[in-house]
């Protein structure tokens, strides 16, 4: 080989190397949960130790952006604050909040939606009519989530926080409060795989309240820029079906 071409080879060489760090894979962005059914299951032989209808959701979301992402398990709080402090990008089935809207950008298009659901002890859901009736019972309710207004705001009620709703099931079921309050479908699944529905059932009142559901994103993320990009995906998501089918399957 001449001497010039041998050059020229180790010239276009050492420039490859230069610049390969562009074209290297994204950065995995993290995605913070903890468990919620059947949003999120727990299932030790799954990747993520994780399995439902968010981890599918995020799994078809990271294949249209062409970007991996790492699902980490932490308490609901913790998440939200990682998110406040851009430890972590993205979070999954969240509500909207003007509190949370501080440190998140939430991706207009909801995914799906919740219900709000009170549930007391067997033989008592009929006494509970209206709203008017949770005056002067202590009613649990989980920490850091948002139900319906003016139940999240209202200080005049007695209500008890509790860390998620399978404690708020134990709790309810042995009677140690009068109500509870969860989201359907999450509180149905927990109820028919806990083994509750001979001790607890729904109280006459149920609100009318639907809470929609969406994918937000740190605001100190870089994939913070990527919002409408995101939007697209998850629109592109429900017009094919893709949502709907996940969904199916954990019906």
């Amino acid at each position: 080989m001449h001497p010039r071409s041998l050059s020229l080879l180790l010239l276009l060489a050492a420039a490859l190397l230069f610049l390969a760090p562009v074209w290297a894979a994204p950065a995995p962005l993290v995605m913070v949960t903890e468990e919620w059914a059947p949003f999120r299951m727990n299932d030790e032989t799954a990747p993520s130790g994780f399995r439902g209808i968010d981890i599918d959701l995020t799994q078809e979301l990271q294949a249209r952006l062409h970007t991996p992402i790492t699902i980490e398990r932490r308490p609901w709080g913790r998440a939200l604050e990682m998110m406040r402090s851009g430890q972590a990008d993205l979070i999954t089935g969240v509500a909207y909040s003007a509190d949370r809207a501080q440190y998140m950008l939430f991706v207009p298009t909801p995914y799906t939606a919740v219900q709000p659901v009170f549930i007391t002890t067997k033989g008592r859901g009929p006494g509970i009519r209206s709203y008017a009736d949770l005056a002067g019972k202590t009613i649990a309710f989980s920490l850091n989530s948002d139900y319906f207004e003016p139940f999240n705001s209202d200080r005049s009620l007695q209500k008890v926080g509790l860390t998620d709703e399978a404690q708020i099931l134990r709790v309810i079921s042995l009677g140690r409060v009068d109500v509870a309050i969860g989201t359907d479908p999450n509180l149905s699944w927990d109820i028919a795989r806990g083994g509750y529905g001979a001790r607890v059932e729904r109280t006459a009142y149920q609100p009318p309240d639907r809470t929609d559901l969406f994918i937000a994103v740190s605001k100190k993320s870089p994939l913070a820029a990527r919002l409408d990009e995101i939007d697209a995906a998850l629109k592109g998501m429900l017009a094919d079906g893709s949502i709907a089918d996940i969904l199916g399957r954990y019906r």
